[in-house]
């Protein structure tokens, strides 16, 4: 039997594109069988997961999951997001999922895991690319239900995942998802209080239940109202930002909702006292994912290693709602 070279066959599976801008700064995108992993002048800045991770000791496999974006990193090296919590096993760092909806008259929950009524995963690669201060992925969910023991495909959806050429303090990327019919049967995602593209932070920013005190380096909430964790949950924001210390460094990240989103500006779950919120457009009513339609949702990340300040998110709403051509 011909034997190959251990480099080689390395090469097989890993994949590595770099570009640089013109002071330099390298940005790297290197694909492995498991994941795909962006850095920034050497620094780590996100993680996307396309074989699901093991689930932590004592949990149902039913939590495994594939097709979503950890760790994110801030740049001083922090793990902002948090994957299996202890509190919510379902949350999944940077995730996109339906809670409450029908399909072809049954009951699916995309979101909560355990009631088995329905599950995401990853399916491929379409294609990675790069510019000159840019590096992207594109990769392929599928959102399926059961048909008696089966698992059959109810919706696809499409990821494109840019990093952006950011000086040092400060990381930036977006998601554009596209969800399609995978059949001639429609979604229905019924009217509920939470569901869409959603966060959850580091394990150092959960509190117990009832807990509204505020101390130093606790996770703050502020959305582009300027209202906070408890006053901002179920109201429209174009951002919602999170700011608190993770191993004794100050962090924070603004999330942007595009103007372009079905019912822009969306109304966003703020949870009192877990470390997430997701942006929720079913808070104000039902709606349907039709066959030969797009449904297309576009976010952007801010990441910093210091508190959340209004003014330099502003500058970067600005920038994303009204980009120059």
């Amino acid at each position: 039997m011909k034997q190959f070279p251990i480099a080689l066959l390395v090469l097989c599976y890993l994949l590595c594109i770099t570009t640089h801008s013109a002071l330099g700064a390298e940005l790297n995108l290197t694909e492995t069988e498991d994941t795909i992993r962006i850095t920034l002048r050497g620094k780590p800045v996100l993680e996307y997961v396309k074989k699901s991770r093991t689930v932590p000791e004592g949990l149902p496999q039913d939590y495994r999951r594939s097709g979503y974006i950890h760790p994110v990193y801030t740049p001083t090296g922090q793990e902002l997001t948090g994957d299996y919590p202890a509190d919510h096993a379902h949350q999944h760092a940077v995730f996109f999922a339906w809670v409450k909806g029908t399909f072809d008259g049954k009951n699916v929950d995309f979101w909560n895991q355990a009631k088995k009524l329905g599950r995401i995963e990853f399916r491929e690669v379409v294609n990675l690319s790069r510019e000159e201060q840019r590096v992207s992925f594109r990769v392929k969910h599928a959102f399926m239900v059961k048909e008696g023991e089966q698992w059959v495909d109810a919706i696809y959806e499409v990821w494109t995942v840019t990093v952006h050429q950011t000086p040092a303090d400060h990381f930036l990327f977006d998601i554009v998802s596209v969800q399609e019919c995978a059949s001639d049967k429609p979604l229905i995602v019924d009217e509920y209080h939470y569901g869409g593209m959603a966060i959850r932070g580091n394990r150092e920013w959960l509190k117990e239940n009832n807990d509204r005190s505020i101390n130093p380096g606790d996770l703050r909430f502020l959305t582009s109202q300027g209202k906070d964790r408890w006053e901002g949950n179920h109201t429209r924001a174009n951002w919602v930002a999170l700011s608190g210390t993770i191993d004794g460094q100050t962090v924070s990240a603004a999330i942007f909702g595009s103007p372009k989103n079905f019912r822009a500006p969306q109304h966003v779950r703020i949870h009192p006292n877990k470390p997430y919120f997701c942006f929720a457009p079913m808070v104000e009513r039902p709606f349907k994912i039709v066959p030969d339609e797009k449904y297309v949702s576009r976010y952007r990340y801010l990441i910093t290693s210091q508190a959340a300040d209004v003014n330099t998110i502003e500058k970067h709403w600005d920038e994303y709602a009204a980009p120059r051509k």
